[in-house]
């Protein structure tokens, strides 16, 4: 007996993008708070993440006129353990930034993150982490002239 996309559900995408653009309307109203330099990053990022959230909604409801695209059958969450894997990694992280450093934490973060996701190429993962922290060093220090949180070993 085939499933018509009611009796399975909301469509994952649906319940994603109703959550970010939550989550990330939630942050922004936050950007208020901070000096006029420091949010603009943030205010450019929640509000594209509230963009591309709604082309996200909007999506689910054209394919779901068209029936191009079908709901999967599946349920939200293909991997327990992994969803929950990925928020202990965002607790660890947003931590780790204030006992040893922005980029230090985000140099280990980023291909540790990576190697869980089934990445296994070590020259270009680390390439890719050099070119990553180093830019958010460039884009912070440089160009934004920000201090974050201060790494372990320089205080």
């Amino acid at each position: 007996m085939k499933q018509t996309a009611s009796e399975r559900g909301p469509h994952p995408d649906l319940i994603a993008g109703i959550a970010i653009i939550v989550a990330a309307g939630f942050l922004l109203l936050r950007t208020p708070d901070m000096p006029a330099m420091s949010s603009i990053l943030p205010i450019t990022m929640l509000s594209a993440l509230i963009g591309l959230a709604a082309l996200m909604i909007l999506r689910v409801f054209v394919a779901n006129r068209s029936e191009r695209v079908k709901a999967p059958r599946h349920c939200i969450f293909d991997s327990w353990p992994r969803f929950l894997g990925i928020i202990a990694c965002i607790g660890i992280y947003v931590g780790s930034v204030s006992l040893i450093g922005f980029y230090t934490t985000t140099a280990i973060m980023v291909p540790v993150v990576a190697w869980c996701f089934g990445y296994r190429d070590i020259k270009r993962l680390l390439l890719a982490d050099l070119i990553f922290t180093g830019g958010l060093a460039v884009i912070f220090v440089l160009l934004m002239g920000q201090e974050l949180p201060t790494e372990f070993f320089i205080r």
